[in-house]
């Protein structure tokens, strides 16, 4: 059987792609971002999509039923994620009660999330929250890594030929974005 290595951890964290920020109002810190700063346009959805109904999510390895708006633009290579936590308990929910909002995550995407998933938990960093991606197919995992590192840590499995960027959502079906 021809079993395949498991990745460095430089390989599985070289992909860094996402810093995600919890907020009151998406609205609201969108249109301050653009008119303070000219950060934009903003992608703007609803979490999960309308229409999906192989979405899973889990809150600390329990099924859960949360739901969020979320806004994503372009900082240069990084893609920047405002998310508003709208119904259920979430560890968004939890941070924005906690903390009143602020840097969140960081994200890398990876190609598989076992290896990823089994080392954390050798530094005892386990997942806090995932689920199902807005592109079908991908799968985001949230790790409690907040008193190691100061913030959690996020990973994406993408798909094979994908830029693993946050697709626009356009009559309920993902738009690549160029």
């Amino acid at each position: 059987m021809n079993e395949k290595p498991s990745p460095s951890k430089e390989e599985m964290f070289k992909n860094f792609v996402q810093i995600g920020v919890v907020v009151a109002d998406v609205d609201q810190a969108a249109r301050y971002l653009s008119e303070i700063f000219g950060i934009g346009p903003f992608r703007v959805i609803d979490w999960p999509p309308e229409g999906r109904t192989d979405i899973q999510k889990f809150y600390h390895s329990q099924p859960a039923d949360f739901t969020a708006r979320m806004a994503f633009t372009e900082l240069g290579p990084v893609e920047l994620e405002l998310i508003q936590p709208v119904s259920g308990e979430s560890i968004w929910a939890d941070f924005l009660r906690e903390k009143d909002g602020g840097i969140h995550h960081i994200r890398f995407n990876v190609d598989e999330l076992t290896p990823v998933q089994e080392y954390l938990a050798g530094y005892d960093i386990l997942p806090a929250q995932h689920g199902s991606g807005i592109r079908p197919g991908t799968t985001w995992m949230n790790f409690g890594s907040e008193e190691k590192v100061g913030f959690v840590i996020e990973v994406m499995k993408v798909l094979p030929g994908t830029n693993g960027r946050t697709p626009q959502i356009v009559n309920g079906k993902v738009e690549e974005q160029d």
